[in-house]
């Protein structure tokens, strides 16, 4: 076995610990003190306070995490789903519309499942691109829960660039994390919970801000590189080299690589986010091992998940 190295819990802790009978673990020898039998065998997270991983010890979270702004850009009058025979989504004979509404249900439900025991600001910032009223009225009716607080915002270029750029634009009001979301992709129940724990977990760990990607793509497994990984809160997670354009970061990552950031929007990129990936090697992004959401692109979403179980489950038809 690889050597352990622990921090020391003094003798005079361990001692009052045993003598006023409460429940924690010894960081010295990861055993438990006092335990609840009941309760045995279980991790502990508390959000922006510790986290206690009965494998690895105690951790006190030394980054807290203020505020999630979730920027979600949709386009329901796109038209290329039957643009041509070789680009088929791989659900087919749904609308774009429908499609919006199933990945906006699957989000509203892992944000109300986090919100019900956690309090965190989270609003979702919609950022619409050719929209019409009567389709987001529909999103709002959809999204109407007093643990969410949602904004719609024009964006001021049409097209997939401008709607980057206007999420870009907007997040420079974020007051700590940000989350840009495509519009076709649904997320599993535990994905907001565990992307926010994990990234002030990882955080403190590396004692610096994380990118975080809720997918774990096929892609991932294309090339061979080198990677680590990490015990978020119920998932592992590796560092990874590229993401799409669904990802985490923090204000302050969004500050020092804006000019990156903003590039995928402002010049022809191969790949498209070629410039993400850049940035990728000096600052550290993680995805989950399985996925937290699935890109129903025209590729297999999924490495193992039975992602259309998800998908049948938060499925919302657009109502003309």
């Amino acid at each position: 076995m690889f050597p352990r190295k622990y921090k020391k819990l003094s003798s005079f802790k361990r001692l009052m610990l045993k003598l006023l009978n409460v429940y924690a673990l010894d960081r010295e020898t990861l055993n438990l003190v006092n335990p609840n039998y009941k309760n045995s065998g279980n991790n502990t997270f508390k959000l922006n306070k510790e986290t206690i991983i009965l494998s690895s010890g105690f951790l006190k979270l030394k980054r807290k995490v203020k505020s999630l702004d979730i920027f979600f850009r949709y386009a329901p009058n796109n038209s290329m789903w039957n643009s041509t025979n070789r680009w088929k989504r791989i659900i087919p004979n749904i609308t774009k519309r429908d499609l919006i509404l199933t990945c906006l249900n699957s989000l509203k439900k892992s944000i109300i499942k986090f919100s019900t025991n956690n309090q965190l600001k989270i609003t979702i910032n919609l950022i619409s691109d050719s929209s019409d009223k009567k389709f987001d009225d529909c999103i709002s009716k959809l999204l109407n829960d007093p643990l969410i607080k949602i904004n719609f915002i024009i964006s001021k270029i049409k097209g997939n660039r401008g709607s980057y750029l206007e999420c870009c634009d907007q997040a420079k009001n974020s007051n700590d994390l940000i989350f840009f979301i495509e519009d076709d992709y649904i997320f599993e129940a535990d994905c907001i919970e565990e992307m926010i724990i994990t990234y002030s977990r990882l955080s403190t760990i590396f004692e610096k801000d994380v990118f975080l990607c809720p997918s774990d793509y096929p892609f991932f497994y294309d090339s061979s590189y080198k990677t680590s990984l990490y015990i978020g809160k119920k998932y592992k997670w590796r560092t990874v080299e590229e993401t799409l354009l669904t990802f985490m970061m923090s204000n302050e990552l969004f500050n020092r690589y804006e000019k990156n950031i903003r590039l995928v929007g402002e010049q022809e990129n191969d790949p498209f986010e070629k410039p993400l990936h850049e940035i990728y090697k000096n600052n550290l992004c993680l995805s989950p091992v399985n996925s937290l959401s699935y890109h129903i692109s025209r590729d297999h979403p999924a490495t193992t998940e039975d992602w259309l179980k998800l998908w049948n489950k938060s499925y919302t038809k657009f109502i003309s």
